[in-house]
């Protein structure tokens, strides 16, 4: 079984604005509405994957968006800690004149120490059930910064599997609890190693500061030029099909769920490199919440995948 981690949960709303002004009017369509948060649509995709599943964090107790409901239909089993306060609302704005996406996150409800407390007692009786632990996404107002290096010692002390994708402070100290692999964008990497990625040696020497910080395993996610993994044995350069995109916002979870997937079978690197890529492709090429099976299938063989040599940035092609 994988467990899914998401601490703050949130309802994803999009709007479609052709020519968006900044200051202006405007008008909107409403593309949809979903449930979200990083872990639930890591989850999300679990599921679509074939995989055991279960999604716990902190959830508000009325649930006025059925996050509930919508798990359990999909194929997730829902064991959420459930707190006061409403789910937040993220907004996210696309112009489909410009191909732009804008993200308005709310912070989220603030998170008593009891909460936090009791999620702790919820994921060690999960650890000893489960193979993996995701911890996706923001730390809600009032939790510990370090909670996600804590929770990651606590998987590791029952011999689980850990994936961290989070940014800033959080993921300054769940890098350093030593997770078996670590997802940061590009963005994300240049905040936490606090310098700048423009070039392949550039990317490279950023991966094994991640090694150096204190991941067994990392993969730098690059939006639509790929990603870039880093484990102990080697380095693997992923350039991923040309895709249509049409909703990025959900592709670095799809590739989180095919990695936490890869970890819990024991896949070699580069295969989990590929599935990533492929999974995250396809999110992105996707409307729908959750990319279809056949989709990701038929964009396996596509994937180019080149290893670094430890060396140098140099790198030889793998055949697809």
């Amino acid at each position: 079984m994988i467990v899914t981690v998401t601490l703050n949960p949130a309802v994803d709303r999009t709007l479609v604005i052709r020519d968006f002004r900044v200051g202006g009017i405007n008008r909107a369509s409403v593309e949809r509405v979903e449930i979200g948060g990083k872990g639930i649509n890591v989850a999300r995709n679990l599921a679509r994957l074939g995989c055991d599943v279960l999604a716990t964090g902190l959830l508000g107790v009325g649930d006025p968006h059925g996050i509930i409901a919508t798990l359990a239909a999909q194929g997730v089993r829902p064991d959420f800690v459930r707190v006061t306060g409403e789910v937040r609302v993220n907004l996210k704005i696309l112009d489909p004149a410009t191909g732009a996406e804008t993200e308005i996150n709310e912070p989220g409800h603030p998170v008593s120490m009891e909460a936090v407390h009791a999620l702790t007692e919820r994921l060690e009786s999960l650890a000893s059930r489960c193979s993996v632990m995701v911890f996706s996404g923001s730390l809600p107002p009032g939790a510990p910064e370090d909670l996600y290096a804590r929770y990651i010692e606590l998987a590791a002390r029952a011999g689980v599997k850990t994936v961290l994708d989070t940014a800033g402070i959080a993921l300054r100290h769940g890098i350093a609890a030593a997770p078996d692999l670590v997802k940061p964008s590009r963005a994300e990497t240049e905040d936490l190693l606090r310098t700048r990625i423009g070039s392949e040696t550039d990317l490279v020497a950023a991966a094994r500061q991640l090694l150096d910080c204190g991941a067994r395993a990392a993969v730098i996610s690059l939006g639509a030029e790929g990603a870039l993994a880093a484990w102990n044995s080697g380095m693997w350069r992923a350039h991923p099909p040309a895709v249509v995109a049409r909703n990025t916002v959900g592709a670095g979870d799809a590739m989180v769920a095919s990695l936490a997937y890869a970890l819990a079978r024991a896949l070699p690197p580069d295969e989990a490199l590929r599935l990533a890529t492929a999974h995250g492709s396809a999110a992105a090429a996707t409307a729908a919440p959750v990319a279809a099976l056949t989709q990701v299938e038929a964009l396996l063989p596509r994937v180019l995948i080149e290893s670094v040599l430890p060396a140098s940035s140099s790198v030889r092609t793998l055949a697809p």
